[in-house]
């Protein structure tokens, strides 16, 4: 069985308060089907893209783009150490604690997400002081989010996921993938002709997934704790991101509650988070972030029948072709669908296969398809997100209000909330 291997670092957090109200574990989920977790159909495809394609002459462009937001970014949570506020109920400075002023609403509009032209800020903002409490170790902490677990399951998927289906057996329909240590709660084990299955509930997800894909016992608690990691659930509709921890700084998105966000450190106040390629950062406030250790859980996802996909669209056929490469790795600049991709060169080389090309930078793409707006998004159609009102991240709209894309390094190609963060642009390359 595969291990994901996790890099020790020291984290120092203080959440007492937020371990006793417990966490909300990231709906977030691949093998292809439960007996392989294989893709080498998709290399063979891409094996035949070495050497230049149509459209990657910007590569280049691209790659000075996001190596200057690389260098910008703070150093991951590794080796460093992280002190993380505790969420006592009543922090002084915050709204709970001065009713009466005007001045104390939060980093948030509590409005749906804006596009970048929109997101001013229409309330005064206020930093919350933090409070000292009784420090836990990260061992502890770490702890915790496994304990959450009765009889934990993680997945063994590698660098492919496991479906997640409605009954036992290999015919059961598809709702849902997790990705490679994912957790669920194990609820019972039922026996199939194929072997054992069990039933588990992991996020909102409740469905069965092949046995011999789950580590349980002292092994999924063993993996589990280095497999935990530090997030920040958003508790309001959404949330600014800001480019310095300072209510002077402008805002350059919005991030909303149907996601959880990797945090790398804790600074006076505010949240250090990563977005994709770059980072930003949220307010410190208890009543507005939650933050602290959790392990992800299951992606709702449900596919069209496997019998109807020669009848299926071309845009279907796109979608259908791009869930393949869930889980698999992020690398900048990168044009591998199997062996790893950046945002724009997933959805390139996405494209490329049905004999659409594009260029190899979000800029480019964003204006080489045809304009539509958000409400007229169909399967297939990419969507821009922006930082500063630059458009710098791309996504694939697969239906149902997710995308898929190459996310970050630490992600990798993933399914989200088409508003885990504000899209700025929608095109199409499709006529249909």
């Amino acid at each position: 069985m595969t291990r994901r291997g996790k890099a020790k670092f020291s984290v120092i957090i203080s959440l007492s308060a937020c371990l006793a109200a417990g966490q909300i574990a990231l709906a977030a989920d691949k093998p292809t089907n439960e007996n392989s977790l294989a893709i080498g159909g998709a290399a063979a495809v891409i094996s035949s893209y070495t050497g230049g394609s149509v459209g990657t002459e910007n590569t280049e462009a691209e790659t000075e783009t996001e190596a200057a937001e690389a260098s910008a970014r703070t150093v991951p949570v590794q080796n460093q150490s992280l002190v993380i506020a505790g969420a006592a109920s009543q922090l002084p400075g915050t709204a709970a604690a001065q009713p009466e002023s005007q001045n104390t609403a939060a980093e948030t509009t509590g409005e749906p997400a804006a596009t970048a032209a929109e997101m001013q800020p229409t309330e005064a903002e206020t930093v919350p002081e933090t409070q000292a409490e009784p420090e836990q170790t990260e061992e502890q902490l770490r702890q915790a989010a496994v304990d959450k677990y009765e009889n934990l399951g993680l997945a063994d998927a590698g660098n492919s996921y496991i479906n997640v289906r409605e009954e036992a057996g290999t015919d059961g329909k598809i709702i849902g993938k997790l990705l490679n240590n994912y957790a669920c709660e194990i609820l019972e084990t039922v026996e199939k002709d194929d072997g054992y299955w069990y039933r588990i509930r992991s996020g909102s997800i409740e469905g069965y997934v092949h046995a011999d894909y789950i580590l349980t016992g002292d092994t999924a608690r063993e993996q589990g704790m280095a497999a935990a990691e530090i997030r920040a659930t958003v508790l309001t509709e959404t949330l600014n991101v800001r480019t310095e921890p300072s209510t002077d700084s402008s805002i350059w998105t919005q991030i909303s509650n149907s996601e959880q966000y990797d945090v790398v450190q804790a600074l006076d106040g505010w949240y250090e988070i990563e977005l994709d390629s770059s980072n930003g950062y949220i307010i410190q406030d208890s009543s507005l972030v939650e933050v602290g250790y959790t392990l992800s859980t299951a992606i709702p996802f449900s596919p069209e029948e496997i019998a109807e996909q020669e009848q299926q669209s071309l845009r279907s056929q796109i979608v259908s072709y791009a869930m393949q490469f869930l889980g698999n790795r992020y690398v900048w600049g990168g044009e591998s669908l199997t062996n790893g991709v950046d945002c724009s060169g997933f959805t390139m080389k996405v494209y490329e296969h049905f004999g659409i090309y594009m260029s190899h930078y979000t800029g480019s793409q964003a204006q080489e398809g045809t304009k539509i707006s958000l409400s007229d998004l169909k399967k297939g159609d990419l969507v821009f997100y922006a930082k500063n009102g630059t458009i710098n991240h791309v996504a694939m709209y697969i239906g149902d209000g997710q995308v898929i894309h190459a996310r970050s390094p630490k992600r990798g190609i993933t399914i989200t909330d088409l508003y885990y963060r504000t899209p700025v642009r929608a095109v199409t390359f499709l006529d249909d």
